[in-house]
């Protein structure tokens, strides 16, 4: 009989410490490299330091809201760059559909138009409007007259931005001319050829990225106040041909957040809103991961052993004993 009972304390035993929380969560994994690194941290934390059952599943940023609005999963897009999102999605945020758990998770996150650092050392530029006096530093490569400012390639959304910009900057009549790099790799190659040989170079990109982090090139400030949305979306977002008048404008403020579905865990969302990332450490992961080849798993893990005073303020007591025993 006491081996008996022994035997169902034993299984019972067993039976709680290898079966996790009754609730699985489902986190997407982005098809961006700093949105599947911060996945990976998220699943790993929410399984070693929670004890969830945790399922990480491919995503993007319009396949997961689809997702999450129609069928409830995943249950955490971890790094949503909310600005980008369509406006079901915002009013399902706006009416407690879905739930924005942390607004601003990467600080310092953002697109705009950059020079090389050590342009901005030698000049002293700090604003989009400060380089815009100086076209002859950025000699276009057609026309060497002329200022040239990269803008995204030809297919992406922000190339219509970019033309508009230029049109209510009045940017040809100070010297410039546009300079579309033919694709992503294309404005990639030219970041690096500049940097590699120290020459000048005005143009678009975004951080956080591994490109920022190794060639710490410096995103301007603007000048110029936002003008609006209406402008924004009802003019410079489109087409040339359908924005007669932009007005000039800084570009609104890009923030990435943490959407969820309703009903997690009060312990899960204390520990997804607490989250904050600086985008300097951000950009050193990414790249950690591009020099090494690491995957999004390999990245979690090293941030989560190099940069223990980031993450270990999100998370409880308890849940910080489990993590740190996997680490």
């Amino acid at each position: 009989m006491k081996k008996h009972l022994l035997a169902i304390i034993g299984a019972i035993a067993l039976t709680f410490s290898t079966v996790a929380k009754a609730d699985d969560i489902k986190i997407a994994e982005l098809n961006w490299q700093s949105g599947s690194m911060v996945a990976a941290i998220d699943a790993f934390i929410l399984e070693h330091g929670y004890g969830y059952n945790v399922e990480v599943i491919p995503g993007g940023t319009e396949v997961t809201i689809n997702s999450m609005l129609a069928n409830g999963t995943p249950n955490i897009f971890s790094e949503a760059w909310t600005q980008l999102l369509g406006a079901e999605a915002k009013a399902e945020l706006a009416s407690g559909g879905l739930v924005l758990a942390v607004e601003d998770l990467i600080v310092g996150a953002g697109e705009g138009f950059y020079v090389p650092s050590y342009i901005v050392e030698k000049h002293g530029f700090k604003t989009f409007e400060d380089v815009l006096a100086r076209p002859d530093l950025f000699p276009h490569p057609e026309d060497p007259s002329k200022g040239a400012m990269m803008i995204c390639p030809g297919g992406w959304a922000c190339q219509n931005q970019h033309i508009n910009l230029f049109k209510a900057f009045d940017m040809e009549a100070k010297g410039w001319m546009l300079l579309d790099p033919g694709s992503g790799a294309g404005m990639d190659s030219a970041w690096q050829g500049a940097v590699a040989k120290e020459q000048a170079l005005f143009g678009y990109y975004w951080s956080p990225t591994a490109l920022v982090g190794k060639l710490g090139i410096v995103r301007l400030d603007w000048a110029t106040d936002y003008a609006g949305d209406e402008n924004w979306a009802g003019c410079i977002s489109k087409p040339a041909d359908e924005c007669a008048n932009p007005k000039a404008t800084a570009m609104p403020v890009a923030e990435t957040g943490t959407v969820v579905t309703p009903g997690l865990d009060s312990e899960v969302m204390d520990y997804i809103s607490k989250r904050v990332m600086p985008a300097g450490v951000t950009e050193t992961m990414l790249v950690f991961g591009t020099e090494n080849q690491a995957s999004a798993q390999d990245m979690a893990l090293e941030f989560l052993r190099v940069y223990p005073e980031v993450w270990t303020t999100w998370v409880s007591e308890k849940a910080l004993v489990g993590i740190e025993s996997q680490l």
